[in-house]
Order: structure tokens, then C-alpha cells, then sequence
């Protein structure tokens, strides 16, 4: 898994200040977290640390952050010095990675879908279980694997687009082309069915594996209207996913 996002750190950044990653994302992710107070937490794909440190001020007793991209975690160690939570953070592959302890919960928002073969999905899902306390969780945001290839047009109004390279089946690769300021940014990520992801997941381990639809926040209607989110919240390209060991 390449580190594409070393290029564009600052600029991906910048996207969370979306209303879509506010009110439809944060939103969902923290649902299926729950109370993480006194928990253990190792947080991948952390990127600039956007959710990792939400995750500390949620109140989790030990937090980790893991990327592959060292520009992405060099952002999120200079915010660490600016605002001093106590994160840990590591530069890391998750196919390969390190043993830094055992946690309560896995999370990480966008992940296995990097993964460029099955072969590297099975080595992922097996990490992650490694990494996890007998009865953990892993929770994540994840590619929806239920959506067509024919339905990734009607994004450009939330200034991103989708596209795929090629027929809809395992390994296929998807282009995202996102709005950051008076800058395109492109990162690729690979579709994976649901049967795969879920062999790969029981394999590793997991007893459960649950799909989680996205939820709106109230604050987000109230802030946005309900028109614009309709678009989104009818044609998911991501969905969360809840597993347990």
C-alpha cells in the first residue's frame, strides 16, 4: 500500500471541514464507537490525526494513531505539540504492522479498502485482530461494497467525484477527485464485495460483522437542509462497519 497521500497532506486536511464529514460522517463514526471513556484505542489510517484526537477528547485513557504516510503523521505530531493530548503517534503499514500493544478498540475511518489484492485485505484483517483484547472492536468507514458502479455520478455538488477503472469485481481500482480550496486532489482506493470483506474479516478472527447504514445528525438538517444531504444519504458511497472478536 503506497503512501499517496504524502503529496496532498495538507490539502486532504483540509476536507474535514466538510458538512458531509461533520454531520454524516463524525456523526455515524461516533455512533458506532459509543462510550470510549477509559478505553484503549489504536486508531488507523489516522492520517492528520482528525479523529484520533477526537477520540482523546471523548476520553479514552491511551490513544494511538497509526499511518503509512509520514507527511500525514508529521502534520499530526506538530498538532500534538500545539495542543498536547498525549497521542501517540507511529508511521506504519497496517499489511505489516508492529506490535504496539493490545487495545479495547480498533477504529479507522477509511482503511481496508486500500488494500490492493485480497491478499492484502487478509493481512490487514489479520493485524488488526492482533491488535486487539479478547472481546474488542474494531469499527470503521469503509467503501460501500452494496453500491453500483453505474450510481457514482450526483457528488460534484459536495465537490468530489467518484470513478472506477474497469468492471465491478474484486481489485477493481476506484479514483476519487476531491475539492480542497483552488486544488484537485486524487487518491485511489479498490472495491472489494461484501462476501469478500467478511471472509476476510471471519478468517482473521472476528466472531461478528455487521454493515452500518450512515445517519444524519439532526444539526446537520438544521445547519444545511434536509435537500442537501439528500443526494448523499440516498446513494452512499461508504458505509460503516462493526466488528467484534
Amino acid at each position: 500500500m503506497s503512501a499517496q497521500y504524502d503529496d496532498i497532506a495538507r490539502e486532504y486536511q483540509a476536507t474535514k471541514e466538510s458538512p458531509l464529514r461533520q454531520y454524516v460522517e463524525a456523526f455515524s463514526f461516533f455512533n458506532m464507537l459509543g462510550d470510549v471513556q477509559d478505553k484503549e484505542v489504536l486508531d488507523l489510517a489516522c492520517g492528520e490525526g482528525f479523529y484520533t484526537r477526537l477520540i482523546a477528547t471523548a476520553g479514552a485513557r491511551r490513544v494511538a494513531g497509526v499511518d503509512i504516510s509520514a507527511a500525514m503523521i508529521s502534520l499530526a505530531k506538530e498538532i500534538e505539540v500545539q495542543q498536547v493530548q498525549g497521542i501517540e503517534y507511529h508511521c506504519a503499514d497496517v499489511v505489516s504492522l508492529p506490535d504496539f500493544g493490545c487495545f479495547d478498540l480498533v477504529t479507522a475511518a477509511y482503511l481496508l479498502h486500500y488494500a490492493a489484492d485480497t491478499h492484502a485485505l487478509q493481512s490487514m484483517c489479520e493485524c488488526i485482530v492482533a491488535r486487539l483484547k479478547p472481546g474488542g472492536r474494531f469499527v470503521c468507514i469503509n467503501e460501500n461494497p452494496e453500491q453500483s458502479f453505474a450510481d457514482f455520478s450526483g457528488y460534484t455538488q459536495y465537490g468530489f467525484n467518484k470513478s472506477a477503472d474497469g468492471p465491478q469485481e474484486d481489485g477493481a481500482k476506484l479514483t476519487y477527485a476531491m475539492v480542497s480550496g483552488r486544488k484537485m486532489i486524487r487518491f485511489d482506493v479498490f472495491y472489494y464485495t461484501r462476501m469478500t470483506y467478511e471472509a476476510a474479516l471471519y478468517k482473521a478472527g472476528f466472531s461478528e460483522v455487521r454493515w452500518v447504514p450512515l445517519e444524519l445528525a439532526p444539526e446537520g438538517t438544521d445547519a444545511c437542509g434536509a435537500e442537501y444531504f439528500q443526494e448523499y444519504m440516498g446513494n452512499p458511497p461508504v458505509a460503516g462497519l462493526v466488528c467484534v472478536l
